[in-house]
Formats: structure tokens, C-alpha cells, sequence
């Protein structure tokens, strides 16, 4: 995402939050047969490098002109799930359209997967609160942030991690960002350090039960258009007639 195109995103998150919200009630005022819960949602994560957030976005925008659906899908990358749990009134909008059932269910499961003697793990913990109740609501595709950890028990979701050749995503890196080969090389081997560093820090490892993806896609062998057209059609064969104006 260009400079430009995320400060409008940023602008208009505040908007797009509220519109969620009003959605959710209206669907439950409304006593909608999809209540929360059964509305698809989609987490990606990636090796550095490849194109998750031009992924998100585009995958927003097919879903919402091909499926028409009741409220519309939007992409959360770090900054804006970031931002959501920083603002309270961001977050308690959010977290707060959920039922009591919901958060109880979701406070335990933290327990469970989140290290909590560390430092910001509160924070954390309030950003987890964001990004599952998005994924509860549904129509919302999660960038990053361990989002497939924080939703890996809800059956409305699909997995995805979007990976390359460390080769191919150096020489992306450089290509994109207009730096050596040699620069790039370091960008990838630290952001690489980070991101372990990060799944470290804040979740706890189960080495009985690894994640694993529902899809894992070669970034250096399709091109944004194919992977978008991949994950659609991973929808609809996952979820069906519902993924339409649902």
C-alpha cells in the first residue's frame, strides 16, 4: 500500500469500523439467519517479501464486486489492526458487538495461547480481542499479527500463508523498495528474525498440535491476479451459497 492510499485508510477506518457495527446490529435486530459466527473470514500471513497487503486489498475488492454481500469485506493490515486496538473507542466498538458468551469463550482461549509474562502483553492481548472478534463478524481478510493463531478454532475461517524462495523475495524487496541486492538481503533476514521472534514472544508453542495452513501459496509462481482467483475459489468450494450476499 502506497503512502497516500493507507493514510486514506486510516482516515476512513474510523467510518469503516462503524459501518461493521451498525451491519452486525442490523443483521441482529433484523434476526438474520447468518448471525456472527458464520460469516467467512480470511487471515494471511507471509514471508517477508511477498504481497500480502496488495493481496488483502485486491481479495477485498473481488469479493465485494463478484459477492454483493450483506456488509462489505474489508483488508486489516498491522497499522490498521494496530490502530483499531490502540483507540479505545476503535476497540470497545469492535470487541463490544460480541456476545458475553463470546468473550468468555475467547478470554479463555487467550489463556491458553498467549504468553502473558511478557512485556506488552497487554496490549497484545487487546489487539487479539480485535482481530478475533473481526474474524467473528466475518467479511473481514486479517494481514499478519498472528491473526491465524488468535482464529485457528473458528470454522468460518481460511488460512492462508503466501510464501517464496528467499532468493526470489530478496530480489522482490530490492525491485520494490529500490535498494542493493545486498540491502535487501539484510531487510529479509532480519524482518524473517522478527517475525520468529514476534510468534515467540507472544504466543505459546504447541509442539503436538502445529498450525497449518488451509492453503499455502508460492508467491514467486503466481502472480497477484492467479492467487487472488485461487483463494476465491477456495471460498466457494469452503463456504458456498453463503459467501454470496451473505
Amino acid at each position: 500500500m502506497s503512502r497516500l492510499s493507507h493514510a486514506w485508510a486510516e482516515a476512513n477506518l474510523q467510518a469503516r469500523i462503524t459501518a461493521h457495527v451498525h451491519a452486525w446490529d442490523k443483521a441482529r435486530q433484523a434476526g438474520q439467519p447468518l448471525a456472527a459466527g458464520t460469516f467467512p473470514f480470511v487471515t494471511l500471513s507471509r514471508a517477508f517479501g511477498c504481497e500480502a497487503l496488495p493481496l488483502a486489498l485486491r481479495l477485498s475488492e473481488v469479493l465485494n464486486e463478484r459477492c454483493r454481500p450483506f456488509f462489505t469485506w474489508v483488508a486489516y493490515d498491522q497499522q490498521l489492526l494496530d490502530k483499531v486496538a490502540r483507540e479505545m473507542n476503535l476497540q470497545r466498538g469492535v470487541v463490544e458487538a460480541i456476545d458475553g458468551r463470546r468473550r468468555s469463550e475467547m478470554a479463555e482461549i487467550f489463556d491458553a495461547i498467549l504468553s502473558r509474562p511478557v512485556d506488552d502483553s497487554l496490549m497484545f492481548r487487546k489487539l487479539a480481542e480485535v482481530i478475533r472478534s473481526l474474524a467473528i463478524h466475518g467479511h473481514a481478510i486479517l494481514v499478519g499479527r498472528g491473526s491465524h493463531l488468535i482464529t485457528q478454532d473458528l470454522k468460518t475461517g481460511l488460512h492462508v500463508r503466501l510464501d517464496a524462495p528467499r532468493e526470489w523475495r530478496i530480489r522482490h524487496v530490492a525491485g520494490k523498495r529500490g535498494v542493493s541486492y545486498g540491502e535487501a538481503e539484510v531487510l529479509v533476514r532480519e524482518a524473517d528474525r522478527e517475525r520468529e521472534q514476534f510468534l515467540r514472544t507472544f504466543f505459546v508453542h504447541d509442539p503436538v498440535h502445529p498450525f497449518h495452513h488451509d492453503l499455502v501459496i508460492d508467491n514467486s509462481r503466481f502472480n497477484l491476479d492467479q492467487v487472488v482467483e485461487i483463494i476465491f475459489t477456495a471460498l466457494g468450494v469452503r463456504f458456498g451459497e453463503t459467501l454470496v450476499g451473505a
